[in-house]
């Protein structure tokens, strides 16, 4: 393959991480070599920072003697730690394109490439990857989702290659102030209108699954689009299955998006939609499904609850009358009034399966555009037609009202 690569002194190195690891495994031993080295280093003194001897040898010294100049001895270290923890592109910066390649002796890294260190795959790979990197286009987003300890939390998200590859970066702080950083890496597929990410995180050099996302793009690029709203599963922190809603919102650089990481601060609008939407699994195997949940063993309650009903809503001196079907199994609230539909209903048990709580809101001509009501669980036993509780809500001049309400079946 002839490299038509477009890179020139001012560009950054686009290197497989097979390429680099090999690159580096060159560097280790011709610096032991050089010296005569054969005890094992500590990475601090091998590759120069931190607390090193500079009496002793090191890689930021010999370097700097091929360089002429200063070299930040912790570069090549971490560039070391993005490469096992499996980041499939290694990005070396302009100032260093040449240096590591000019320290084993070649000009450049085509004729690193050239020699007998990599295979026939490894190359074709690279030089693939030199042609392609003037096209080379990165995109970056910051994901914002409802995690762990019920909080909102932010990540850093680094598309590459034009939506073919996906890095994501979260960091946790903990009580101490202390961060934990968890960094998964993927692969981008677009099917119809939505884009699916599949990522992989590492441990060492075991790779383990990590979590899938989908975000729909719809026809237009989705470059096009400064946020995207989808779906994640995958486990959490604490090993847990879990799922919910994220929204990605692009920036202009990976500096903006850890800027933005960092800030505490969030988007209100955000926060409201992303709030409590997180599905939690708990990785425990229940033997007896009533240990499902706490609700678990009240769920007969739920089974009294379905029929046909009156609903009358009493204000003061006024009535007034709502139909409602509730549905056996599913729960849903359906409005059995022409013109009227309804809208975030729920269905629930409250207080250890003794009350009932019905919460929904209202759409049509009725006085009453959301309410929540509270009836005595023992009240829809199957023998009884009707029950009484209380409810509060909005009215329709957005007052807060609060009353009595009358429930009564209706005969099938």
């Amino acid at each position: 393959m002839e490299i038509i690569s477009k890179n020139n002194d001012n560009e950054t190195l686009f290197l497989t991480k097979q390429v680099f690891n090999i690159l580096l495994n060159s560097v280790l031993d011709h610096f032991k070599k050089s010296h005569g080295i054969s005890e094992k280093y500590k990475d601090s003194q091998l590759y120069g920072f931190g607390n090193y001897n500079t009496e002793k040898p090191s890689l930021k010294n010999d370097l700097e003697l091929i360089l002429r100049g200063y070299v930040n001895g912790k570069y090549l270290y971490n560039k070391h730690r993005e490469a096992i923890s499996g980041k499939p592109i290694i990005k070396i910066s302009r100032e260093y394109k040449s240096l590591f390649f000019n320290y084993l002796g070649y000009k450049s890294i085509v004729e690193f490439i050239k020699s007998d260190l990599l295979t026939t795959k490894q190359r074709n790979k690279q030089l693939e990857l030199l042609n392609k990197a003037g096209k080379l286009d990165d995109h970056y987003y910051v994901c914002y989702y409802f995690g762990e300890d019920s909080h909102m939390n932010k990540g850093q998200v680094v598309l590459y290659n034009n939506w073919k590859t996906i890095e994501m970066v979260y960091v946790y702080e903990d009580e101490n102030g202390e961060k934990g950083i968890y960094t998964f890496y993927g692969t981008i597929t677009q099917s119809e209108d939505f884009a699916h990410f599949d990522t992989k995180y590492y441990v060492g050099n075991k790779k383990s699954e990590g979590a899938k996302f989908i975000f729909f793009i719809g026809k237009s690029s989705p470059n096009e689009r400064h946020y995207l709203i989808g779906t994640y599963s995958g486990f959490d922190k604490y090993d847990r299955a879990i799922a919910g809603k994220m929204i990605l919102k692009k920036y202009n650089s990976k500096t903006e998006i850890e800027d933005e990481v960092d800030n505490k601060s969030f988007d209100p609008i955000i926060c409201q939609e992303l709030n409590k939407n997180r599905l939690v699994v708990e990785s425990n195997i229940r033997k007896n499904p009533l240990m499902f949940s706490k609700k678990s063993p009240f769920a007969q309650v739920l089974m009294n609850t379905y029929g046909d009903y009156t609903f009358e809503f009493e204000l003061e001196k006024n009535k007034f009358e709502l139909k409602l079907k509730i549905e056996k199994y599913h729960f849903n609230i359906i409005s059995l009034n022409d013109s009227i539909i309804i809208e975030d209903d729920r269905v629930s048990v409250l207080n250890k399966g003794q009350v009932l709580n019905f919460d929904f809101s209202i759409s049509g001509m009725f006085y009453l555009q959301k309410v929540s009501i509270y009836i005595n669980a023992l009240d829809f036993a199957e023998d009884k037609k009707e029950a009484k509780g209380n409810f509060n809500g909005v009215d329709i001049n957005n007052k807060i009202v609060s009353g009595i309400v009358l429930i009564e079946k209706l005969l099938s």
